[in-house]
């Protein structure tokens, strides 16, 4: 079983010792109002590495970066994309439940962790320490990105990925998982992580993609062919498939956001078991090629079987084994941008009719009636978190929650 937690470095941190060393402050203590300093990094990278609670550093791994040279490094990336100011860097731990796991393991899993989370794009020192019965892990994870220079951002969807990716490899190496608790809201990371996929515009064309490549491939080189010719990147962590596609900066972990049936070795069956048919290499994406002409007598005609391998073919299909050619065209990725764009235009259009909105008096009428509503729809539910702060019994602060869910259904459909 392991905690994961994650907190930004973006000042000095002259308290980090004394939070670290005392269980009796929080978070929020050592974070002072003062000038950022690559001092900061260097004192959380001094604290993760401490020899006195790593064993003299064996159990310490840079990713992406050498452990010594971290700091330069991490600042290096920083001046590469000119993006020295705000938040310089975060610090996360993953602690492991008292004499369920070896300090080797322990470290395995923290490097593991890394990787999955933020080995692709970002410097990472993973530590872990054995100076208390709890063996835990910290992570110093560069805010910028060496690849390209998007920051990195800690927020609840990424919180919950933490999590989640935790859980997996505690249960992958038969450890035991937290159980899942409710918050104040009423979600959990497990189901809020969910929702986000079933929600997310994003990942439902990467399964719908991933389907498509499944489909339309015999060998894995298909499979990874289709893919790149569809504009995405992909990867493989610790027998994992990850995959890409631009603008988008985050990788998706095939089989954690789409369930066990994709993982690499069920597409490999899915892959195996398609039924091979005759016909002209598949391609993604349906493109019109020029032909050219001589002369009337010079047109090529297309290839067709004959004799002995027309009969084969024959044979072939009376049996069931050769199926009609049914091949799936996508559009390019220069085309799917502007569908999105056509319809991003025609939901306008459809508001606007709705609303019958003719003049731009309309358009600003209507957004300070929505701007009222909203503010009323906010002062009702911080009325109810106040009520519910103050509440102190437990049947009441449940009962004042729901009526917080239920306002808050109300308030995204006012911003829609």
């Amino acid at each position: 079983m392991a905690t994961t937690k994650i907190w930004k470095v973006e000042n000095r941190l002259d308290h980090v010792m004394d939070y670290t060393t005392n269980d009796e402050k929080t978070k929020n203590d050592y974070l002072e109002n003062g000038v950022d300093d690559y001092d900061s990094i260097r004192q959380v990278m001094m604290y993760a590495t401490n020899a006195d609670k790593t064993e003299k550093q064996f159990y310490t791994t840079g990713i992406n970066c050498d452990v010594d040279s971290a700091v330069e490094e991490m600042r290096n990336a920083k001046d590469f994309w000119h993006k020295t100011d705000g938040i310089l860097a975060f610090h996360a731990e993953q602690s492991f439940k008292e004499n369920e796991v070896t300090p080797e393991i322990a470290h395995e899993i923290g490097v593991r962790l890394a990787e999955e989370m933020w080995g692709d794009r970002f410097q990472v020192v993973v530590s872990t320490h054995l100076n208390t019965k709890h063996l835990h892990n910290h992570f110093v994870i560069n805010s910028v990105s060496f690849k390209d220079g998007y920051k990195y951002y800690s927020n609840f969807e990424n919180t919950a990925l933490l999590r989640k990716t935790s859980d997996e490899l505690c249960e992958e190496y038969g450890l035991s998982v937290l159980e899942e608790k409710k918050c104040k809201s009423g979600i959990n990371f497990e189901n809020f992580y969910k929702k986000h996929i079933q929600e997310s515009d994003y990942h439902k064309k990467v399964k719908e993609d991933l389907d498509y490549a499944i489909k339309n491939s015999y060998t894995t080189k298909d499979f990874h062919r289709i893919l790149e010719s569809m504009g995405y990147h992909y990867y493989y962590r610790a027998g994992k498939l990850s995959v890409r596609r631009e603008p988008y900066k985050r990788n998706i972990r095939v089989e954690r956001a789409f369930g066990e049936e994709y993982s690499v070795d069920n597409i490999t069956k899915k892959i195996l078991q398609n039924d091979y048919v005759w016909r002209p290499d598949i391609v993604p994406y349906r493109v019109m090629k020029a032909k050219f002409y001589s002369s009337k007598s010079s047109i090529k005609k297309k290839y067709k079987p004959k004799w002995i391998i027309a009969l084969y073919y024959y044979y072939k299909f009376l049996l069931g084994f050769h199926k009609k050619n049914n091949i799936e065209y996508k559009l390019t990725p220069e085309m799917q941008k502007e569908v999105k764009k056509m319809e991003f235009y025609s939901e306008q259009i459809r508001f606007m009719c709705k609303y019958k909105l003719e003049t731009t008096d309309a358009v600003d009428e209507l957004k300070n009636q929505k701007l009222r509503e909203k503010q009323v729809i906010l002062n009702k539910r911080n009325k109810l978190y106040y009520h519910r702060n103050k509440c102190n019994k437990e049947e009441d602060k449940d009962a004042i929650t729901k009526d917080i869910i239920l306002v808050t259904d109300m308030l995204k459909k006012v911003k829609k």
